[in-house]
C-alpha cells in the first residue's frame, strides 16, 4: 500500500536538495538537528528525517517544506550517499510489500 515518491536530487557543498512529485508535509515544514528531535514527534517531516537520521550517520541536519528535503551531510556526498536517501524518501509513503 502506498506508492514510490519520484525524487531527484541535486547537491551543493554538504547539503543535498531533493524534490519529490508530491507534498511531503504542509508548507510550515519541520527542522530537524538530529534523530532525538523527531522522537516525539508524530508529523510527517519528523517522521521522514527520523528515517533519514537513520540511514546516514553522518547526516546532521533534515529540513522538509511542501515537496522539498534539504539533507545536511558532515563529509559531503557521493552518488551512493545520494541514492541511499533518495532512496529513504522514495519509499517514505510505502507501507505494505508484495
Amino acid at each position: 500500500m502506498g506508492q514510490i515518491i519520484n525524487v531527484t536530487g541535486t547537491v551543493s557543498g554538504e547539503a543535498a536538495i531533493f524534490e519529490a512529485d508530491r507534498s511531503l508535509s504542509g508548507q510550515d515544514g519541520g527542522s530537524f538537528g538530529s534523530i532525538e528531535q523527531t522522537v516525539d514527534d508524530t508529523t510527517f517531516p519528523a517522521l521522514l528525517a527520523a528515517r533519514v537520521f537513520e540511514a546516514d550517520d553522518a547526516v546532521n541536519h533534515v529540513f522538509t517544506s511542501s515537496n522539498g528535503v534539504v539533507v545536511r551531510r558532515t563529509g559531503g556526498w557521493t552518488d551512493s550517499d545520494v541514492g541511499r536517501i533518495g532512496s529513504v524518501i522514495e519509499e517514505f509513503f510505502v507501507f505494505y510489500r508484495d
